[in-house]
């Protein structure tokens, strides 16, 4: 069979690359407008001053770390979905997507509460006392949004948990308008709108969660779906929340200390100096809107083999997962490939408008991290993909174990001792950080290896009564 049958065969089977591109593009491209908005925040804080942009990755780092624990656990409710819609029992989705929601009214008010320290925090990290304040408010409008943007979330898994990505993909875009349109007017202050800076950034944020959670209640809420999934039933049931975080609260922590651990990096980092700070800072935002198709392709990974393994066709799943490898390989091998042939053009959107003889100094600094930061893709890909695997089938604790340990003693403590102790250079540094990527592949890999993940499923035998 010559290697255009095999294609062909795999395109069209169950789990193959048709189906993941019809879950995935949408919600890689979705995913991949998160950062867009992310980056497009920095890149015009960039333009407005030093101080800002240094405060940006900090601030915006520690803000959704401190979400992700809360956001990892609710929306873990997208894994539930998918193994309800694979089992048939769709009247048991709208009342999760509830319960989901219910909880996120006390994850939003916890984290209020952590932004009373974000003063004592940022004062304290070694950064000048200037890009200090604007980390401090930065931090503070952004925890003001925390109940739409985990809203927002929950109920986009009523849909991406159904495979039902193209409306996900929908929404996102007309958040993303919302978000550059007010970053432009409040940032600078542009036709009478009051010019607020870093501030103006985070309010931006902030409106078009409005404007997106407003869209997800109307559809999600019309007589069709109630009729379908039963989405009007908003009682309250104390069963399911207790299996929600059972599974997600794992979920939760891992996604914290992920995000946590690149945040102290990113803050020990600063210790380095202002340009190696914006140069790393340059190299996270280059990262994220480029790991962004990579966290759509992991999503629709949990989805397809939540689905199956609802369904109980673990063939399926294993075929779904190898089709996943295949095409996010083939995107990275392309991204690595324009990263070592054109380096100016992912450094241009932060030289546009910015003071020439900073960025200037930055340019070399970041052409050597890019290379690293290649490599870096390499062994995320398997992370993303494999973790996202047991992840789907309810294997959290492990995943959990995994992030916590090698985040703390491969990501956060190396760093610590090679700026701090021994004096390295940034370059050391993020070649640390590269062997702790690498690690978490290999672990992950003999995870799914082992099998386990096929036995799992995180929904219970019947459908949840209430």
């Amino acid at each position: 069979m010559n290697i255009f049958n095999v294609v062909k065969e795999r395109y069209k089977c169950a789990g193959g690359y048709r189906e993941f591109l019809r879950i995935a593009v949408p919600l890689i491209i979705s995913t991949g407008i998160g950062a867009v908005e992310i980056f497009t925040d920095r890149a015009f804080l960039s333009w407005y001053s030093q101080e800002t942009f240094a405060a940006s990755a900090p601030a915006g780092n520690i803000y959704w770390s401190t979400l992700a624990f809360f956001l990892g656990t609710l929306s873990y409710v997208n894994i539930f979905v998918a193994q309800y819609y694979g089992k048939k029992e769709y009247r048991s989705i709208g009342l999760a997507i509830w319960q989901s929601i219910y909880l996120t009214f006390i994850a939003a008010f916890l984290i209020f509460c952590i932004s009373f320290l974000a003063e004592p925090l940022f004062m304290n990290v070694g950064h000048s006392e200037v890009v200090a304040l604007e980390e401090i408010k930065y931090f503070k409008v952004l925890s003001y949004g925390a109940f739409l943007a985990i809203s927002e979330a929950v109920f986009s898994s009523f849909y991406s948990g159904r495979g039902k990505t193209i409306i996900v993909l929908m929404i996102a875009i007309l958040g993303l308008i919302v978000n550059v349109v007010f970053d432009y007017l409040l940032i600078f202050g542009k036709f009478g709108f009051p010019e607020m800076g870093i501030a103006g950034a985070g309010w931006a944020t902030n409106i078009s969660y409005v404007v997106v959670c407003v869209i997800y209640i109307i559809l999600f809420t019309t007589r069709k779906n109630n009729i379908d999934y039963d989405t009007r039933h908003m009682k309250i049931n104390l069963k399911f929340m207790k299996r929600l975080l059972h599974y997600g609260i794992p979920n939760g922590i891992e996604l914290f200390f992920d995000g946590c651990g690149f945040s102290i990096f990113i803050i020990i980092v600063g210790n380095l100096g202002v340009s190696n700070l914006a140069a790393s800072n340059i190299i996270a935002s280059i990262y994220n809107i480029a790991y962004m198709p990579l966290l759509g392709a992991g999503m629709a990974t949990s989805v397809m083999v939540g689905k199956y393994l609802g369904e109980n066709k673990v063939s399926s799943a294993r075929v779904s997962v190898k089709s996943v490898l295949h095409l996010s390989y083939v995107y990275v091998s392309l991204l690595v490939l324009a990263m070592s042939l054109f380096p100016d053009a992912f450094i241009y959107p932060f030289s546009y408008g910015a003071q020439a003889d900073f960025m200037g100094t930055l340019k070399p600094v970041v052409k050597s991290l890019l290379i690293i930061l290649s490599m870096f893709f390499v062994f995320d890909t398997g992370t993303v993909i494999f973790s996202s695997v047991i992840r789907g089938a309810g294997d959290t604790f492990y995943v959990m174990k995994i992030f916590v340990l090698f985040s703390l003693f491969l990501e956060v403590i190396p760093a610590y001792l090679n700026v701090v102790v021994f004096k390295q250079t940034v370059f050391v540094v993020w070649g640390f950080f590269l062997f702790y990527v690498a690690a978490l592949c290999f672990s992950f890999y003999y995870r799914y290896k082992s099998s386990k993940w096929e036995k799992m499923r995180v929904i219970e035998m019947n459908a949840i009564d209430g």
